[in-house]
């Protein structure tokens, strides 16, 4: 098969996935192609090119909202298709934290959601604000969900924290639900969002 800047990212992604984003350099994937390193500076001529491509890769095959929404809609729709990349490529999802969410793909779903928000009441400067605050929730959450995919959620070492001291935090026990937090923190948005479209609308 011959060589083509699809195939070098596609093979970038399973090497992230199944390494972690930091494995993933040009002669790893070479020598997981089985060439040399050279034969993949014509199509990828540098590290960055290769991450650059992989945040290409997951955002064109993400099913983020690209049709006319209401903006309430819009925002969960966005986290949850960003939550889903992580869960399908929780190693190669690091490369969104390291690279603007940009291409065809985003922008069409970026142009919606600017779209919603103008239309419910928010001038262009509010609505590009709300679809970066939703932006960096969908990456905050879809941090979490990566690392929880591959096992290595963080969580707070109790034992080593005295319960006189801490009380709240020991009563919450097992009882933190991570999938609540993440929906808590969604309708959370989407509240303050609502607040800033009554208030726009004021006189």
């Amino acid at each position: 098969m011959p060589l083509s800047r699809d195939r070098i990212i596609d093979t970038a992604i399973r090497l992230a996935d199944r390494d972690g984003l930091d494995a993933v350099t040009l002669r790893r994937i070479a020598g997981e192609l089985g060439v040399h390193v050279t034969s993949l500076y014509n199509h990828v001529p540098t590290r960055d090119a290769v991450t650059t491509g992989i945040v290409d890769a997951l955002v064109t095959g993400a099913d983020l909202p690209v049709h006319e929404i209401d903006w309430e809609d819009w925002v969960r729709a966005f986290v949850s298709a960003v939550g889903d990349i992580a869960v399908e490529h929780p190693g190669a999802f690091a490369a969104l934290q390291r690279r603007p969410v940009e291409g065809a793909r985003a922008t069409a779903s970026f142009e919606v959601a600017l779209d919603a928000f103008e239309r419910a009441g928010l001038d262009p400067v509010g609505a590009y604000g709300a679809v970066k605050a939703t932006t960096y929730v969908a990456l905050s959450i879809g941090v979490e969900r990566a690392l929880s995919h591959r096992g290595a959620q963080a969580e707070t070492a109790l034992e080593h924290l005295p319960a006189e001291k801490f009380p709240h935090v020991h009563a919450l026990g097992s009882q933190v639900d991570p999938e609540v937090a993440w929906t808590f923190s969604v309708e959370t948005l989407v509240a303050g969002l609502a607040a800033q479209i009554r208030r726009a609308a004021t006189p």
